[in-house]
Parts: structure tokens; C-alpha cells; sequence
């Protein structure tokens, strides 16, 4: 069962240059947010790079969780 969607939560799915090129937006805000705003890689069990980490919005405190996919 998954957790209960609250207001100012959010998950998103993005590769490492989408989130270097500023691509990356808060859902709410729309404010663009970058690794400099204070991203926290989550660390994983057998895995030498985290794909996961969490990101407060500056702008609107949305708790972000970011999920790193492989880029194409």
C-alpha cells in the first residue's frame, strides 16, 4: 500500500543532465530547482550511485523525492 498524496509533496522522474541543464521544475511552483538547492541523495543497498534523493523547493517548501532514470 502506498503512502497518502499530501499537499506539498511530489515525485518526479529525471536523468542527471535534464537536472544540470535546470529542466527540472517544482510541480507546484513551477520554479526551476537544481542540485545547488540543497539535493539529498538517498544511499541504496549494492549500488555505487544513489537514483534516489529529496529536495525542498525553495520558493514553495514542496518536499520533492526525485527518481534518476537513465537518460536516452
Amino acid at each position: 500500500m502506498g503512502r497518502k498524496k499530501r499537499v506539498g509533496f511530489a515525485d518526479l522522474q529525471t536523468t542527471h543532465a535534464e537536472l544540470g541543464r535546470g529542466e527540472l521544475r517544482c510541480p507546484q511552483c513551477t520554479r526551476s530547482v537544481s542540485d545547488a538547492d540543497g539535493l539529498k541523495f538517498i544511499p541504496a543497498l549494492g549500488q555505487s550511485e544513489s537514483s534516489l534523493a529529496t529536495l525542498n523547493c525553495p520558493r514553495c517548501r514542496t518536499m520533492l523525492s526525485i527518481r534518476f532514470i537513465a537518460g536516452t
